[in-house]
C-alpha cells in the first residue's frame, strides 16, 4: 500500500476520533491553567494595586530595579525548579495520554467514551513509560555518539570558512541532519508504542528489537510517511507564526491571538493523533495479523 493511501486512511481514522481531540484539548487547557495559576497569584499578590506594580509597567530607575531583584533573589531558583518540575509532569502526562490515543485507534469503530479513553491511558501507562525511559537512552546514543560524528564534517567545513554565508549554510545543514536523526528515533519508538498496545505485549526490549527489524526492511517507506505527517505540522506552525505576527497588539488583538493559539494547539494535538493513526495503518498493512 502506498504512503499517500496510508496517509488518506490516517486522515479518515483521525477524523473519526474527534472525541479524542476534544478530550486532549481540555486536558491540555486544564494543565496550562494549573501551571499558570501560581505565577498569576504570585504577581497579583505582590504587584496588584501597589506602587511597585505601577513602576513595573511605567518604567523606573536602576536603583529601584536593584531593590526589586534583591527582594526576590530566591525567585529564580524557585522558578527553575517549577519549570523543571512542570516539564517532567508534562512528559509523564504525554506518556499517559498516548496510551489512550493508541488504544482508541486500535479499538477500531468502538465508541469512544471518557471512561474507555482513560481506561486505556491507565492500562498502557506502565509499558509506555518503559518505552519512554528506553527512548531517552536512544536519544542519548544517537545524539551523543552519532550526532558528534555527523558534526565533524560541518565543523571542518566551518573552520576554513571565508564568509558568513558558509557558516550559515553549515549551521543550517547540521541542524537539518539533527532534525532528521531526531525524526528517526521518534519514529522507531512511536512504532514500539503502537506495537505494544495492539499486541497487548509487556515485553518492551523484545518488542523494540522486533520493531527495529520490522522497520529496517521497509525503512524509507515508513520514514517518508512519518516525514509527510511532520511536514504538515511544520506548515501549520509557519502559518500560525505568520498570522500571530500580523495580529494587532491592541484592542481585541490579544483576544484573537488567544483564540488563534488555541486553534494551533488543536492542530498540534490533531497531528499527534494523525502520527499514531498512520503508524497503526502502516503496521496493520504490513502485519495483517495485527
Amino acid at each position: 500500500m502506498g504512503i499517500i493511501k496510508l496517509l488518506a486512511q490516517g486522515f479518515g481514522a483521525t477524523a473519526r476520533k474527534g472525541r479524542i481531540l476534544v478530550f486532549l484539548w481540555v486536558i491540555h487547557f486544564l494543565f496550562s491553567l494549573l501551571i499558570v495559576a501560581p505565577f498569576y497569584f504570585l504577581l497579583d499578590s505582590q504587584f496588584s494595586r501597589s506602587l511597585m506594580g505601577e513602576k513595573l509597567f511605567a518604567g523606573t530607575d536602576l536603583l529601584w530595579l536593584g531593590d526589586l531583584i534583591y527582594r526576590f533573589q530566591e525567585i529564580p531558583p524557585l522558578l527553575g525548579g517549577l519549570v523543571i518540575g512542570t516539564s517532567v509532569l508534562f512528559l509523564l502526562l504525554l506518556v499517559f495520554l498516548h496510551g489512550g490515543i493508541i488504544g482508541r485507534i486500535a479499538a477500531g469503530e468502538e465508541k469512544i467514551t471518557l471512561g474507555n479513553f482513560f481506561g486505556d491511558c491507565g492500562r498502557y501507562f506502565g509499558r509506555l513509560f518503559r518505552v519512554f525511559l528506553l527512548s531517552l537512552v536512544g536519544y542519548l546514543v544517537v545524539f551523543g555518539i552519532l550526532g558528534r560524528l555527523c558534526s565533524i564534517p560541518f565543523r571542518l567545513w566551518s573552520k576554513g570558512a571565508s564568509t558568513e554565508w558558509t557558516l550559515l549554510l553549515s549551521s543550517s545543514l547540521r541542524l537539518l541532519v539533527f532534525l532528521l536523526l531526531y525524526s528517526v528515533v521518534k519514529m522507531v519508538f512511536d512504532y514500539v508504542k503502537v506495537t505494544l498496545v495492539v499486541e497487548n505485549s509487556r515485553k518492551t526490549i523484545r518488542t523494540t528489537l522486533r520493531t527495529i527489524r520490522f522497520l529496517g526492511r521497509r525503512f524509507f517507506k515508513a520514514w517518508a510517511l512519518f516525514l509527510l505527517v511532520g511536514a504538515l505540522f511544520v506548515i501549520a506552525t509557519v502559518v500560525y507564526l505568520a498570522v500571530a505576527k500580523a495580529l494587532p497588539k491592541t484592542g481585541i488583538g490579544p483576544f484573537v491571538l488567544f483564540l488563534w493559539q488555541q486553534a494551533y494547539i488543536l492542530a498540534r494535538i490533531w497531528t499527534v493523533i494523525l502520527f499514531f493513526a498512520t503508524e497503526y495503518g502502516f503496521l496493520k498493512a504490513h502485519r495483517p495479523a495485527v
